[in-house]
């Protein structure tokens, strides 16, 4: 087995209980487990990795993505419609009509998923939650993609008892099939049943409901009653839109949250993705905060995706309240560009304007969250630290860089300064995935090519999968006019 020792100028190492920053350290390990962190205490090693004066800290846990293209997203920057207010998929997710297409029919699956893939690992993300897509009828196929590239994921595929769609006169609407979500959960407890462990441990089911807000009571009991059977997770996007939201206290006189309390669904194993819109948030007129009790209380874990939201006008209220009231954090980067590193900074900046406290959103608790927090909401003990018996998921980050510059502190450099395109190193399992910042399974420029393809043939069929009549250029304006246009 072979023994490798990093060496470098800062160390983020585990103390058993916290992080701790050690100068001039070295992190040791063999195969895929880690044997040392901290001081240089001579034991030899068959291969030395001089990271200079860079940083050198635990692969960062990504628990909540779309693994794709993201062309929907990347369509709607600057636009959308205001009657979803601010909500930003329901612009681009819902097909044309009742069974009809979305733009996700348009696209080449294998480009995206190998260029998200790829960007997940380049830009520092070792450990990744993908929430539930369909891909071309090969459950197992992004799991395989997963391993080849040598990143960490937890994945199934995902079920609803409803589908969003726009009628032909552009209304948005649900298509009830409660039998065939229920028939979905089956297939996603089979695919868990087969694929849990796979490629040495690598892939992890987790069952994934897609939504609160398109789950009958039986989707939602019956995933938790399966999950705990399998001793598995689940996760879900929960209080991420108005609509959601004030459509559910409208029906129950209750919040998504606390009506999936009632149910007996939250719990350590359950991971909600986004979690925004909890009682007390200014924008939803509902002033009465038990949610993050009730979350705090269950051990239920929220996946904070600050950019993506930031990009409709939309802020967590706020990452100091949730985690004041015992609520654990963690962070995901949800649709693109994939970046962990930014979303620390997002992460930290938001929650600063939103308090309108310079003390908010500390490094070292927005830094927990990407690394511990992600570790706890996935129940592993292992993940997110440098220290002995932990996995060997270690990134190294080129602080040799004019936008760091002088530095004090060297996690407030990485958040404030930093971002992904700074990662040079990252080993998984004691597996090389990134050397000199490269992607080493894959071309990148072969795959920014093809996905560029594809998201060119998806949004050149825009008539087929939008609601209304308008050319793309029109429903969605570039910038600035091109030059001779009109």
């Amino acid at each position: 087995m072979t023994t490798t020792k990093i060496k470098g100028r800062w160390i983020v190492a585990f103390d058993g209980a916290e992080h701790r920053l050690v100068e001039n350290g070295v992190v040791v390990y063999s195969g895929a487990t880690i044997d040392h962190a901290g001081r240089d205490d001579g034991r030899p090693a068959d291969r030395v990795i001089d990271a200079g004066n860079d940083l050198v800290m635990p692969g960062l846990i990504n628990t909540h993505v779309h693994i794709g293209s993201q062309a929907g997203d990347r369509m709607i920057l600057d636009g959308g419609r205001r009657d979803l207010f601010r909500s930003g998929f329901l612009n681009h997710w819902p097909a044309k009509g009742r069974g009809g297409t979305n733009l996700f029919a348009f696209e080449d699956v294998g480009a995206s998923l190998r260029y998200s893939l790829a960007s997940l690992a380049r830009f520092g993300s070792t450990t990744v939650v993908e929430m539930g897509g369909e891909f071309e009828d090969d459950p197992a196929g992004l799991a395989n993609l997963a391993a080849e590239l040598g990143i960490r994921l937890y994945t199934a595929p995902g079920f609803a008892s409803a589908g969003y769609y726009y009628d032909q006169g552009g209304r948005l609407n649900l298509a009830w099939d409660e039998a065939g979500g229920l028939a979905a959960l089956d297939r996603a407890i089979a695919f868990a049943e087969a694929h849990d462990g796979d490629h040495d441990g690598l892939i992890r089911a987790i069952l994934v409901p897609f939504e609160f807000y398109t789950s009958t009571p039986e989707l939602l009991t019956g995933a938790k009653r399966a999950a705990e059977r399998l001793g598995i997770g689940i996760t879900l996007h929960c209080s991420e839109s108005v609509i959601e939201v004030h459509d559910t206290i409208r029906r129950t006189g209750k919040t998504p949250i606390q009506v999936l309390a009632d149910l007996g669904v939250l719990g350590p194993e359950v991971v909600l993705g986004h979690g925004l819109y909890t009682g007390g948030h200014s924008q939803i007129a509902f002033p009465f905060d038990t949610d993050l009790r009730l979350l705090a209380e269950s051990g239920t874990s929220v996946a904070h995706c600050p950019a993506v939201f930031a990009r409709r006008g939309v802020v967590l209220e706020s990452f100091d309240r949730y985690r004041d009231a015992g609520v654990n954090l963690a962070l995901g980067t949800d649709s693109y560009p994939q970046d962990i590193v930014e979303e620390m900074k997002f992460a930290a900046i938001m929650a600063k304007a939103v308090t309108r406290s310079f003390e908010a959103g500390n490094a070292r608790d927005v830094f927990n969250a990407a690394t511990l927090g992600g570790a706890r909401a996935l129940g592993r003990g292992d993940l997110g630290r440098l220290a002995p018996g932990a996995a060997a998921d270690i990134v190294i980050v080129d602080f040799a860089r004019l936008r760091i510059g002088p530095l004090l502190d060297p996690i407030r450099a990485l958040i404030h300064c930093g971002s992904g395109e700074m990662v040079r190193h990252v080993v998984v399992a004691g597996r090389d995935v990134i050397a000199d910042g490269r992607v080493l399974a894959w071309d990148e420029g072969a795959l920014l090519a093809a996905v560029r393809r594809s998201t060119e043939d998806a949004w050149s069929r825009f008539a087929d999968y939008h609601a209304g009549t308008e050319p793309l250029d029109a429903a969605y304006p570039p910038s600035f006019r091109r030059l001779g246009g009109t």
